[in-house]
């Protein structure tokens, strides 16, 4: 429990922004105070808070309202979780991956369902169905054109090189 931090104690900082996680070194421990919410009365049970100091990499973070009741605590302002131990940083770690790979799951199907918006929208639209096929008419008439440009600058080329020789009179 973060109930333990005492100065001198280690903890372990994931910064979910960076996905990077560093150990640190408390520095210094407020004293305990209400873990007032400010839109509702403390509830009881509610547990203690305190404000922490903590040594990284030779920086000093400031953690405030820390719940003493937990052994994780999570700032989403500054994408920071704080843990005393690296299980807590490595089970959020873990969440984070496993939500990630179900999203990478879902990709084939929400392109399906994109397209079949699409498609659905054509269908609903004669507009977009003109306008679709129009594009598609000037992208093979720019494929053709492109091309002819390609065969008119070889015929060019081999007029030049068949002009520029001339043939030598005796």
């Amino acid at each position: 429990m973060l109930s333990n931090l005492r100065p001198g104690t280690p903890v372990y900082l994931f910064y979910k922004n960076e996905m990077r996680y560093a150990a640190g070194t408390v520095h210094q421990v407020s004293g305990q105070y209400p873990a007032m919410n400010y839109q509702q009365p403390m509830m009881p049970g509610a547990g203690a808070v305190v404000n922490v100091t903590i040594d990284v990499n030779g920086k000093t973070e400031s953690y405030e309202r820390i719940p003493l009741n937990t052994s994780i605590a999570e700032f989403p302002d500054k994408g920071v979780l704080i843990s005393e131990t690296r299980e807590g940083i490595i089970n959020e770690v873990t969440a984070i991956r496993n939500a990630r790979q179900s999203v990478l799951q879902q990709v084939p199907t929400i392109e399906q369902e994109i397209k079949a918006c699409d498609n659905l929208l054509i269908e609903l639209n004669p507009q977009l169905k003109r306008e679709q096929e129009q594009a598609g008419k000037i992208a093979s008439l720019e494929k053709q054109l492109a091309g002819m440009s390609d065969q008119i600058a070889a015929l060019t080329g081999m007029l030049s090189k068949t002009l520029g020789k001339k043939p030598k009179e005796e």
